[in-house]
């Protein structure tokens, strides 16, 4: 998998579907995002999915704003494979050329055979404590697991021994 740069300015805008915003927060680690990106753009339908139980919270982050997809027939093509919410990331992705944050593996799968660059959560703790924002990853997946999310366990282990913390 290439690796991928969050030190280029462009690159320090993302476009994110909903289940990484939602497990950082579990994780405690939404307000550290921005110290990655400096802006996360969510199209229409993932804020509704953020905003759920969560509306003020997700609406009060600075640096989260919402942005509609241009191309609707994209999107409603994307929409016979994915979500809605991941069809729309995916479109806006597109459009703009930034970073994709996602986790999904039909959407992961997809944004790939589309040449977009992905990240996922496991993809930004790692950045997270490779720029030093975080000490240590392990107490974070164990929160998310504790949480109820779904986390690989070779992905686990393949993040811990790249971060030094197997």
């Amino acid at each position: 998998m290439p690796r991928i740069s969050l030190e280029k300015r462009e690159a320090n805008i993302a476009i994110s579907n909903t289940s990484p915003l939602i497990a950082l927060k579990h994780a405690g680690l939404i307000d550290k995002l921005n110290l990655l990106f400096r802006r996360i753009i969510v199209p229409p339908s993932v804020m509704q999915e953020l905003s759920v139980k969560e509306k003020k919270y997700f609406q009060g982050l600075s640096f989260l704003s919402v942005e509609e997809p241009r191309d609707r027939r994209l999107v409603t093509v994307l929409k016979t494979i994915v979500d809605e919410g991941e069809a729309e990331a995916i479109t806006l992705a597109l459009e703009r050329g930034n970073i994709l944050i996602i986790d999904d593996l039909k959407g992961r799968k997809m944004a790939r055979r589309l040449n977009l660059k992905i990240i996922g959560t496991l993809g930004l703790l790692k950045a997270m404590k490779l720029r030093g924002i975080i000490r240590e990853v392990k107490p974070f997946i164990e929160r998310l697991k504790e949480k109820g999310f779904y986390l690989s366990n070779d992905l686990v282990d393949r993040l811990l021994r790249d971060v030094g913390e197997a």
